[in-house]
Parts: structure tokens; sequence; C-alpha cells
């Protein structure tokens, strides 16, 4: 016995180093054609179309990476596409690992093709004939691995496409005579413009064993030229781009990268762009967009069949319009025009067509460009996207003097969009608001709590509660103004007849509305002066921004000859209408006012006011509403 366990450890090693000997000899020598049938069942499935092998032979004997020929290759069209094949090959020869490709893994070595014919579909949803469906579930999508071609010829390639969804219909040429000399040409049409498009290999590999291309979209409508290199030839899911986009607008770019980008006035961009297994990553994006000034860099990359987006902008100067293309800016003026100018904006807010998308993006615009002015000069934050919902946080808006801080959020996982914003204004003036120093200036604070649904910021506000409010504590405005407010139209005529221009303290000013379904009304509307208190009441309607107010007000002392009228605001925030008359009653303008004040004093009018005690202005307590207005 302890000398058999020798003898059979040996027979036991003998045995497996000729089983090891047998099984290399047969993948050395594997009949391939063997695989004919498997072949076509397995491409059938994987394209939803039949496929055809006329014939598969092995061309050298013993060998780990054999050469493989096959003639005769038909791939037809999938059902939705059409009749007809969508590849025809009249003979290809590979060089390809045989232990992989009986693993299902096709590496080849070398590609010689002879007599390429390709039918390339693509439906306006997405549907292609080299992908499948557009709705299948494949699962996270990675690159495989990378390809070693050492040895490329293409003759006789001539190709189609049809891209419903590129807007791209173009016929042309493939042609290879090696790896070095790659050429893809091809003319059609782009959107409905003339287009041609060439990609060639420039040379061999670099010193680093790269592969250099380039490639040419061009059009009236896009000009899109990319140069750079791939990890080895056809290595798409390793590269290294420099490219230059010129477009009417950035969505006849967005055509053919799909990122799910806008429309715009006319772009002119340029960047570095690396793609790998990891992602896409734009190193740098620099150029313009109308008269904006854009510098970028992003990382975009899948991860749990989501897309994840990090990105930093920044902005020398943005003009928000250039983010509209010519089509978009008609239909706003012609908006304007029907129902007129508007203050709160109508930027489109409903993320429910956003797709599979996360990220964050830090925003920086240095200088904001508006036609006709804005109160707004800069603004920074940074967007979070999180499955439908959007932030903008630690958001900045410089303002002339000032700023306003704070966040707002997008919330569109429901039938409609909920815009919440908690903004504070610091820092400001009633010249960054009013822009009349000569009429009322002086600091001012203030709050934007507003939370609404709507699918634009316009009709957020529109259904919108919560409140807004500004505080100024200090500052001082026009004499002749603070007498009417006072309702002493004495005063305020003599104050006319002497020094138009002379100000007056002011100790404070609270503008606070509370907001319900869009409607504000005053929480309270006070201005308290050194010569007279006022408060207002009324409603401002955020549907259609209409003003409805009246100012009830009193002075330090009894005046000799009394407005009898509030002063009554009305109007549009855009165009607001000041008038002495009560409500219902015709205007008539300041002489109105003086004769019915007149009348009055004579008694010749009834004025169940005329006698009443008048508030004092010193009953104010500033201090208190200010900070109860800005809680």
């Amino acid at each position: 016995m302890p000398g058999r366990l020798p003898h059979i450890l040996r027979l036991t090693l003998i045995a497996v180093v000729i089983v090891a000997v047998v099984a290399t000899l047969a993948l050395a020598l594997f009949p391939v054609g063997m695989l004919r049938g498997t072949a076509e069942r397995r491409l059938s499935d994987e394209f939803g179309a039949p496929v055809r092998i006329g014939a598969l032979e092995r061309g050298n004997g013993f060998s780990f990476v054999p050469e493989i020929s096959a003639r005769d290759v038909r791939i037809g069209q999938p059902a939705w596409a059409g009749t007809g094949d969508m590849v025809t090959v009249a003979r290809m020869t590979t060089r390809v690992p045989i232990l992989g490709l009986l693993m299902g893994k096709a590496e080849p070595r070398t590609i010689v093709i002879d007599g390429l014919r390709l039918a390339l579909i693509r439906d306006a949803k997405g549907n292609s004939n080299w992908g499948g469906r557009a709705d299948a579930s494949r699962g996270e999508e990675k690159d495989g691995p990378a390809l070693r071609i050492e040895t490329l010829r293409i003759t006789g390639g001539r190709f189609t496409l049809r891209d419903a969804k590129r807007r791209l219909d173009i016929a042309g040429t493939i042609e290879a005579r090696s790896a070095a000399s790659l050429a893809i040409a091809a003319e059609g049409k782009f959107n409905g413009a003339p287009a041609r498009l060439d990609a060639r290999s420039t040379g061999g590999a670099s010193a680093a064993g790269r592969w250099p291309f380039t490639a040419r979209l061009s059009s009236d409508l896009l000009d899109l030229t990319a140069n750079g290199t791939m990890a080895g030839p056809l290595d798409t899911g390793d590269m290294r781009l420099k490219i230059r986009a010129r477009a009417t607008s950035l969505k006849q770019l967005d055509h053919i990268i799909e990122a799910g980008l806008f429309g715009t006035q006319p772009i002119d961009l340029g960047g570095d762009v690396r793609h790998n297994g990891e992602g896409w990553f734009i190193d740098r994006l620099a150029g313009n967009i109308g008269r904006s000034k854009i510098r970028a860099r992003a990382s975009i990359r899948k991860a749990d069949g989501r897309t994840k987006i990090d990105a930093a902008i920044d902005a020398p100067q943005l003009d928000f319009d250039d983010l509209a293309d010519d089509a978009g800016l008609a239909a706003a003026r012609a908006k304007a025009a029907r129902i007129g100018p508007r203050v709160l904006p109508d930027t489109r807010i409903n993320l429910n067509k956003m797709g599979p998308t996360d990220g964050v993006i830090r925003v920086s615009i240095k200088q904001l460009l508006v036609e006709g002015g804005s109160v707004f000069r800069s603004l920074s934050g940074t967007l979070r996207l999180d499955r439908r919902v959007l932030r903008f946080d630690d958001a900045v808006a410089g303002m002339g003097r000032g700023t306003m801080t704070g966040w707002v959020k997008v919330d569109s996982r429901g039938r409609s969009p909920i815009f919440t914003t908690n903004l504070r204004v610091e820092g400001a003036t009633f010249d960054d608001f009013i822009g009349q120093p000569d009429m009322i200036r002086g600091p001012v604070r203030g709050v934007i709590r507003i939370s609404g649904r709507g699918d634009t910021i316009r009709e957020a506000f529109a259904a919108g509660s919560g409140k807004i409010a500004f505080v100024a504590n200090g500052g001082a405005m026009n004499r002749a103004a603070a007498f009417v407010i006072a309702q002493d139209l004495g005063g305020a005529i003599g104050q006319k007849l002497g020094d138009d221009n002379e100000m007056t303290p002011i100790r404070c000013a609270i503008l606070s509305f509370s907001a319900a379904n869009g409607v504000l009304t005053p929480s309270p509307l006070v201005i308290d002066t050194a010569i007279a208190r006022a408060r207002g009441h009324g409603r401002i309607n955020l549907n259609g921004e209409t003003v409805m107010l009246a100012m009830n007000g009193a002075g330090a002392k009894k005046p000799a000859l009394k407005l009898v009228d509030p002063l009554t605001v009305g109007g549009t925030l855009t165009a607001p209408a000041i008038s002495f008359a009560p409500p219902g009653k015709k205007d008539g303008g300041l002489l109105g006012a003086v004769g019915r004040s007149i009348g009055s004093a004579l008694g010749l009018r009834k004025d169940p006011g005329r006698n009443a005690p008048l508030p004092s202005p010193g009953t104010v307590n500033c201090r208190a509403l200010s900070a109860a207005a800005l809680r």
C-alpha cells in the first residue's frame, strides 16, 4: 500500500496531460464550419431579422487564432424597417482567437471585406435596425473589450443611412486599403438641408500607439468637426477628440449628439472631449451662443440605468434670450403683444420629459445681458437634479447694489410641477427696483417665499401661495409725494410751488403681501415718513399682474385742505396707473381731486370721513412690523 499512491498519482497526472494536449489540438484544429448554424441563429436573435451565411470556412491549418472566411452573408431588415437586407457581404475574412469565439466573444485581429452593402435605418422614436427597439430593456450599456485590429481592408463598400431621429439621410462609400487609410464619404441631407459627411484615418498609429482620425459633417445648419485618436482602429470605446461646432442653433447639434439640448441663437463652440469605459468627459468647452460667452467642463457617466452629470459652467456674459431660437423668441413676442408685457418670466420649468438623468451643475454668470436693462447683474449657484426634482441651491443674484440669495426648487414628479422659492434680498435700494431716486431712495431688504403649480414660472406664481415682502428702514422720499399720501392737498400744492425736489426722511416702508392662489393682499402695506403715515389695502392679482390698491394717509398736522379721495394704484405691474378718484368713479386727474376736496371743505359734497380723527404717524412700530414682514 505505501508504494501504490505515487504510482496512482503519476497515472493521474499523465491522464490530465493527455487530456490537455488533446483539448489543445482540438481547439487549434477546430472545424469552424460546424458553427454556421449557431452563428445564424444567434445573429438572427440579436438583430431580430433573418441571417444567412452561404459558407463558413477555416483558412489556415494549426492555429489558436485561425483565419475564418464567410461568403454570401445576408442580414435582413427587421419587420418594422421594411423589406430587403440591412447587410450584405460578398466575402469576409477575419482572424479570431478560437477560445474567445467559442465563449461568444469575437475579438477580431484581421478584417478583410469585399462587396459590403449597408442599409441603416432608424425611426423618429429611436428604433434602429442595428440596435433594436428603443424601448427594449437592455440593462446598462457598457463598452465591450478594446479592439486590437492589426489588418483592415474594405473594398467595394457602400452604405445608406436614413436616421429620422438625427434628421440625417445620406448615402456614400466606405473603403480601407489598411487601418491607416479608412475613408467614409457620403452626401445627402441633414434636417432638410444639403449635407456632406467625411471621415477618415489620418495615418498610422501615433508614438503612443493610438489611431488618429478626423470626421466632419458639413451643412448650412451645422458644421461639426472632430479630430482625435482612438486606442485602435474602430475602437470607439476609447477616444480623445478636439471638436468644433458651428450651427444655427444648439438644437441642430443636439440632433447629432442627442443630449437633450434646446433651441438657441447661433452657436460657435469648441472643446476637448474624451470617451472611455467610465463615460464621456468634456475637459474644456468654450465659445459663443448668440452674444453670450460660455466656458464649461463636465463628466457624463452611466450608472444603475441612469445618466449622471457633474459639470461646471462659467459664463463671462449671458443673455437668457440667447437660450431661445428665433421661433421661440417670435412666439414670446407674439404672446407679449397679445397679453401685454409681464414682470414674471414665462420660463418653462416642466421636467416631465426629462429622461433618467441626475446630476450637479455649478453655475457662475459674471454678467447678465438683458435687453432694456435689469435689476440683476450676475448669477451663481448649484443646480442639483435628482429624479425630476431640480434645486438651485446657494443662489446668489447680484444687483446694482445688494444681492438676492436663497434657493429655488422645481418638483416635476406629479401631474404638474411645483415651483417653490425661498429668497432673501439684502443690501438693495429703492433705485434697484423703482429707478426714481428723485422720488424715493434708501436701503431695501426683502423675502420672496412662494409655492405654486405650473408649467412655467409665471403660471406657478399665478397660482402660488406664501408671502412677498420688502422693507425699508431709512432713506427719503419726495416731500410733495409725502403730502399726497398724507392726503394733504394744501401741503402738496405748496411744496410743488416751492422746492419740488426737496426730500423728507423715511422712518419705514413696509410693503408686505400675503399670497393665496396668486392673489397678493397687504399684510401690511405701510409708509411712515416725517410728514405722514399711509396704509394700503386692496390686492394684486398675479394671474394677469393686475393692481388694485388704495392708500389712505394722515399727516403729522391737520391739513388746511384735505385730499378726500384716497390715492389709488391700478393698471398692471409693468404699467401702474396712479389716480385720486374713489373706486368706481371717473378720475378727473389732480384737478378733479382738488374740486372734490374743495367741495368737501365747503360742505358742498358728502364726505362721511371728513370729521373722523386722523391717525397719528408716531403710532407705527417700525421695528416690530419690519421684523414680522421679514420672518
